[in-house]
């Protein structure tokens, strides 16, 4: 992906999000409050904090006439905003949370102030759509802003849950996991500072348990280096690949192996480390994730639920229906069973009723 495109990327999820929030603080009839306003929810205070964090970081970046560390700042909080934010803030918008309207405005505003300098017109025009009545008309004439004393902690802890969902993704979809499918279990592995965040790394990757400690969901597999043994073994070569394939080896000191009778140095074979039966594997620098892949009726159904909440959302959308508009629908025979998580699918599509009909597809019709 060429720069260009990256930042058109990155500039159109800024403006989604200035229009997220503009669609739900309508619905809500909110009035934003100017300034830092304490909340109870550890997510807005991480996101003032978030905020903050980026002030100091642009303000550095400009003192040195450096913009591309103000651009990288920049576009680094919109992806945590929109992607983390905004992603777990979505229940709290949808019963019109005014502690999360007030740190989505905050944050979008401090946004559009520090980047006001490099991407003027872009920042004057989201300005003039996100200010108060009580505010300039102008980005341009209102003051730089003051932050407060970083929350190190909780930043650092927030990063930390962020790696780890990440890298359970990457090891969901190295087994071929959707992550709508819920999982059982997953254990991490050198994150110490996260282990308060649990539930929420549960909630992010459709995870039940959330453990932390030792993977021990991991084998190792060694090969011979072919060009070094294939010369050296001859005919025995089968044999040895045979051995370390099945894991018949000793381990050596200094990295080396001892196998059918011929001990190997470190740089004669190949090991690798890979995910047990029944789990897939992640790993970056000191940390590593591990997650089970067997499913059971239970789960098979809730992934259900998933996909078929995100069908209808879908078709919400394309039938272009408000945020605030309610539904009937009508589910195919074949989804019957779905209906002991009615309560759910009523929650996350606004239906006021569902039944079951003769539909080859789920039907929706606006109240």
């Amino acid at each position: 992906m060429s720069t260009g495109t990256e930042i058109k990327r990155r500039l159109l999820t800024l403006w989604n999000s200035v229009k997220f929030f503009v669609d739900y603080a309508n619905v809500a009839s909110f009035e934003p409050q100017p300034g830092n306003i304490q909340s109870s929810q550890a997510l807005d205070r991480w996101l003032y904090a978030r905020a903050d964090q980026l002030v100091a970081d642009v303000q550095d970046a400009y003192d040195r006439f450096w913009t591309p560390d103000a651009t990288g700042s920049f576009m680094a909080f919109v992806d945590d905003l929109s992607n983390w934010y905004i992603r777990r803030s979505r229940r709290r918008f949808w019963a019109e949370d005014v502690e999360a309207l007030q740190a989505l405005w905050h944050a979008l505003t401090r946004s559009v102030q520090v980047i006001a300098p490099v991407m003027p017109f872009l920042a004057d025009h989201l300005w003039r759509v996100l200010r108060t009545e009580g505010q300039p008309d102008s980005v341009f004439l209102e003051a730089w802003p003051e932050r407060g004393p970083l929350d190190e902690q909780l930043l650092e802890e927030v990063a930390e849950v962020r790696s780890i969902v990440e890298l359970g993704r990457k090891a969901r979809g190295e087994a071929g996991l959707k992550l709508r499918q819920p999982l059982r279990r997953m254990v991490v592995q050198g994150a110490d500072k996260a282990k308060g965040h649990a539930e929420e790394i549960g909630e992010e990757l459709r995870i039940k348990e959330v453990e932390f400690g030792p993977v021990e969901a991991t084998e190792l597999r060694v090969k011979p280096n072919l060009p070094l043994l294939g010369p050296k073994l001859g005919k025995e070569l089968g044999a040895v690949r045979a051995a370390l394939l099945a894991g018949e080896f000793e381990q050596l000191e200094g990295g080396g192996v001892r196998v059918d009778g011929h001990e190997f140095g470190e740089d004669e074979i190949r090991v690798e480390r890979g995910a047990r039966e029944g789990w897939a594997l992640a790993e970056a620098d000191s940390l590593t994730v591990a997650v089970t892949t067997e499913l059971d009726d239970e789960l098979r159904q809730e992934g259900r639920v998933y996909d078929l909440t995100h069908q209808l959302n879908t078709m919400r959308k394309e039938a272009g229906l408000a945020l605030t508009d309610r539904i009937r629908l009508v589910l195919p025979e074949s989804d019957a069973d779905l209906l002991v998580y009615e309560e759910r699918i009523k929650d996350e599509v606004l239906a006021t009723e569902i039944a079951v009909g003769p539909v080859a597809e789920p039907q929706i019709e606006k109240i």
